[in-house]
């Protein structure tokens, strides 16, 4: 017969064991580690209990919205805790600088943080939802622009139905989650150089960067140049390439479940798209819809697209989070007659952000408010419109 104190060790062994289990899980596959060591980097020196109180905070906010179920009344859970505040010191200590390298590491450090943190943003400018956005032809006079060649009807987009409308970037980034590609690959800003970095790539570059970093995601930034053909630019097939490309990807990753196509404007020359954010200058975005749809001649049966209304709905949300958290940051909603492949994933969205008017530095800027207006819409702590 085992001895009590035999049984309490086995029983703490086993303990021991799936703790770091958990915590090994819990660590790799979030990004608890990334929001911890930011909010730390970001408050000065905090006590060692108040660090300990945050990461519990960080940890069971994980838990609670994980796919997988963990009991937080388990008498592991305090030793995953520990275990997961043990690697966070431990990840503090390795980026600490030596003497000789304090001055130089610290600058260095500083400004890498500043590209890549997104302040939360505050509400400063009005927060609609269903009770006080008004009619359906309140929303198009505010927040679209629909073209001549295409209409947009009530039945289309049931408004008080859209803002509830549940989006959700779906998984815990053990897989790919979000791709961002390009259709028009070569869209330039007034300052571009021949670095492909500096065009509109550079822009999914940033954004994929601060999806990953600060919120942890798992993205696919797809670079492939679908607007060039045997070596020169081409956009008349660009749709056709990118949809081609673009399906390859989806097939051997199902596990993504948001599609941004990112572009660049093309305006007058005379006409300057740039807004202030958190104190940079930064470049306006436009949410663009494709509603496979002639005006005068009605729907276009070969460009049908089964997630119309999903389309709509997203960038409605995104667009009422945007006025609510970075007024003056999105221009209106542009509604155009094609399908624009819209139509590979429930949740797929085409977006321009600044124009070739603007300089590539405030295109970057965008990428910020971008990325913190999808975690908002469709993250695990989502705000706004459909809270």
């Amino acid at each position: 017969m085992i001895s009590e104190n035999k049984a309490g060790e086995v029983t703490g062994k086993a303990i021991n064991h799936a703790s770091s289990v958990i915590a090994r899980e819990i660590v790799e596959n979030s990004g608890i580690m990334n929001e911890y060591m930011l909010y730390v980097e970001n408050h000065g020196n905090i006590s060692e209990m108040a660090k300990k109180e945050l990461l519990n905070k960080i940890v069971s906010e994980y838990m609670m919205h994980s796919e997988y179920t963990y009991d937080t009344t388990d008498p592991g859970y305090d030793q995953v805790i520990n275990l997961i505040y043990e690697n966070a010191n431990y990840a503090e200590k390795k980026e600490q600088p030596t003497e000789k390298e304090t001055k130089p590491k610290k600058k260095k450090a500083v400004a890498a943080s500043a590209n890549v943190i997104v302040p939360t943003p505050k509400i400063t400018g009005r927060l609609y939802n269903a009770q006080n956005i008004g009619s359906f032809k309140d929303v198009m006079d505010r927040f679209y622009i629909v073209t001549e060649a295409t209409s947009l009807y009530s039945g289309d987009i049931p408004i008080k139905s859209a803002l509830n409308e549940n989006f959700k970037i779906k998984g815990n980034n053990t897989k790919p989650q979000i791709l961002i590609y390009h259709t028009h690959s070569q869209e330039e800003f007034a300052d571009s150089s021949d670095d492909v970095s500096t065009t509109i790539i550079g822009v999914g570059d940033r954004l994929a960067k601060i999806l990953k970093s600060q919120f942890g995601y798992n993205v696919i930034h797809d670079t492939t140049k679908y607007d060039i053909v045997n070596g020169k630019l081409d956009r008349s097939e660009a749709y056709d390439q990118a949809r081609v490309g673009v399906k390859k990807i989806l097939e051997k990753n199902p596990s993504i479940s948001l599609v941004l196509d990112i572009h660049r404007d093309g305006i007058n020359e005379n006409t300057r798209l740039v807004t202030e954010v958190n104190g940079k200058k930064t470049a306006q975005i436009m949410f663009f819809n494709g509603m496979s749809r002639f005006k005068n001649s009605g729907n276009i049966d070969y460009l049908y697209n089964p997630y119309l209304y999903e389309n709509l709905a997203l960038v409605l949300q995104m667009k009422v989070n945007a006025e609510a958290y970075y007024p003056g940051f999105t221009r209106r909603n542009y509604v155009n007659a094609y399908k624009y492949n819209l139509d590979l994933c429930r949740q797929c969205m085409l977006i321009e952000v600044g124009a070739q008017t603007n300089t590539y530095e405030e295109a970057q800027n965008a990428a910020e408010p971008l990325a913190m207006l999808i975690n908002l819409t469709m993250g695990k702590n989502k705000q706004g419109a459909s809270k």
